[in-house]
């Protein structure tokens, strides 16, 4: 999905200097721009200072332990599994959940961490039609036997398109399975929606009980790493059947200490996740005055897809002539990405409204 060719030369944030140039920045999953918020920076620093960059030990840090303390206070969790990064955390979940399922459907377009980890469990998988709750009905009644227990894997968001995963709808679905488990991958959701930012289960008022997600500390807090939320049963059964936390090695200090900080911010204020759903909706409503049909949602990553007699690249060009940077995506190039060219546009709390006008303007003027 990323353009490699250009380059980054400052910290991330609303604006941002690409190739030498400061440019209104639309790019990437910093939500909150907390990549570059000063006591993100700090908290790193000081780690580093008082424990090095990495503990070259199994022993935990002090950054490491304050990290997942942070995570279980804004989860409200007994535990949290703190992973490598976020594309391993789909694997350690599977292999936690070792004997809890028989046989899984995943969402076509589920992220790559999600088949990959399915891979590594050996385990039987069905693919259902991409956010298509009817599909999954169909296939579950096709391959479920008597007595197995389904486990339906899916994004809670999809990170190219924004697109909600219809989490009711599976919940429901799953019900009428003895033993039915729901796997979501909250990577793009966690911190970002949800009253307390716990994700697409709380935005959705999906049941816990029979669901189990995991994330990344890449995209809304501002660090590093993946981790899996649950009960202290869970996280020994990830100890027990996972290698995934032994075989590789945690984030270092600085990222942890940082990830631990903006976990910290964002619990402490809730007005940041205010503020990024109101510049999502102003957003998708600017943008459909353009003609785009958009979903009216908090979730800030807006995809605008090709039409017929609009060259997407040239209006890619056009905005970043005009000091505009977006993220131009080829058919199917990504995950989630649609069978057409798509713009995807990437919307932070610390945005501006006359920055997203100016967005508004310069696709209008480009179309």
């Amino acid at each position: 999905m990323t353009e490699r060719t250009a380059r980054i030369t400052s910290p991330v944030g609303p604006r941002a200097l690409v190739d030498g140039r400061e440019v209104d920045y639309f790019c990437g999953t910093s939500y909150f721009s907390l990549h570059s918020h000063p006591d993100v920076i700090a908290a790193a620093c000081e780690a580093t200072r008082l424990y090095g960059v990495a503990s070259a030990t199994a022993l935990q840090s002090p950054a490491h332990v304050e990290l997942e303390d942070e995570l279980c206070q804004f989860l409200g969790t007994e535990a949290v599994v703190h992973v490598a990064s976020g594309y391993l955390a789909p694997l350690a979940l599977l292999q936690g959940l070792t004997g809890r399922y028989d046989i899984a459907f995943a969402d076509s377009a589920a992220h790559y961490g999600v088949f990959d980890g399915l891979r590594a469990v050996e385990r039987e998988a069905i693919a259902f039609r991409h956010l298509d709750a009817d599909d999954l009905k169909h296939q579950l009644r096709s391959h479920v036997r008597p007595g197995q227990r389904p486990l339906v894997l899916t994004d809670g968001v999809f990170p190219s398109t924004g697109a909600l995963a219809p989490l009711p709808q599976y919940a429901t679905l799953l019900a009428e399975y003895a033993g039915g488990l729901l796997f979501v991958d909250d990577a793009h959701a966690f911190g970002v929606i949800g009253e307390t930012g716990n994700g697409s289960l709380e935005y959705h008022g999906v049941e816990r009980a029979a669901a189990a997600a995991c994330g990344t500390l890449s995209k809304a807090f501002g660090g590093g790493g993946g981790f899996v939320p649950g009960d202290r049963a869970l996280r020994a059964a990830i100890e027990k059947h996972s290698r995934v936390p032994l075989g590789a090695s945690a984030p270092s200090v600085p990222i942890a200490a940082a990830s631990a900080a903006g976990a910290r911010i964002l619990r402490e204020h809730p007005e940041m996740r205010a503020q990024l759903w109101a510049n999502a909706r102003f957003a998708r409503e600017e943008l459909r005055s353009l003609g785009f049909d958009l979903e009216m949602s908090p979730i800030p990553i807006v995809s605008l897809a090709g039409r017929p007699g609009v060259d997407l690249r040239r209006v890619h060009a056009a905005l970043a002539a005009d000091g505009i940077a977006v993220l131009y995506v080829p058919p199917r190039g990504y995950s989630d990405a649609p069978d057409v060219e798509s713009l995807r546009i990437a919307i932070f709390s610390t945005h501006t409204r006359d920055q997203i006008a100016r967005l508004t303007d310069a696709v209008r003027r480009a179309l």
